[in-house]
């Protein structure tokens, strides 16, 4: 699918697993010229591999989210760190006018806060000046800061329409800023 719809220069790049690819970004953003490039099940080396083909297309935005497969999956934190870092190196060697925004994991159920804490810790402080972070994950957390807010989901994991539209509006000045 995503050959057949091939980008175009300029485009907003919605990049990660099954989080991002529930997203309606071209109804959450209908003034810009959105992608959704999120893959159900996807990890950090999944997104790693396929980066070329986005970064190649010169988008003006990208909008990564990835890790919390990873976590799922046991794979080591140092090695998702190490695979969002050269995503993040990917675009910006070849496309350095991409503006990358690097989002944190969103949490989860509550066996997972301090292994989701504990990797957007490391993605935050290890991010590159080429990134932007965008802190998201205080914003989702129930009132007792343990796990995903249950009005947000039915899974413990997966986001309901209304997580999305908070997703939107945490994003938006990023998102909508310098619009051509």
């Amino acid at each position: 699918f995503f050959n057949a719809m091939p980008f175009e220069v300029g485009d907003t790049i919605f990049l990660g697993d099954s989080i991002t690819f529930e997203g309606s970004w071209s109804e959450l953003f209908p003034d810009v010229r959105t992608r959704n490039r999120g893959i159900s099940g996807d990890t950090s080396a999944g997104v790693l591999e396929r980066v070329e083909q986005i970064s190649k297309a010169r988008p003006e935005k990208v909008f990564l989210m990835i890790g919390i497969n990873d976590l799922s999956l046991g794979i080591a934190q140092e090695a998702t760190v190490r695979n969002i870092l050269e995503i993040v190196r990917n675009i910006n060697n070849n496309s350095p006018e991409t503006e990358i925004y690097v989002q944190s994991i969103l949490p989860r159920e509550a066996e997972y806060k301090d292994r989701v804490e504990s990797l957007n810790k490391r993605l935050e402080l290890s991010l590159p000046d080429a990134a932007s972070w965008i802190n998201l994950y205080p914003h989702f957390l129930d009132e007792k800061e343990m796990s995903l807010r249950p009005e947000l989901s039915n899974d413990g994991l997966h986001l309901k329409g209304e997580g999305y539209i908070i997703w939107q509006r945490l994003i938006s000045k990023y998102v909508v800023k310098d619009r051509r």
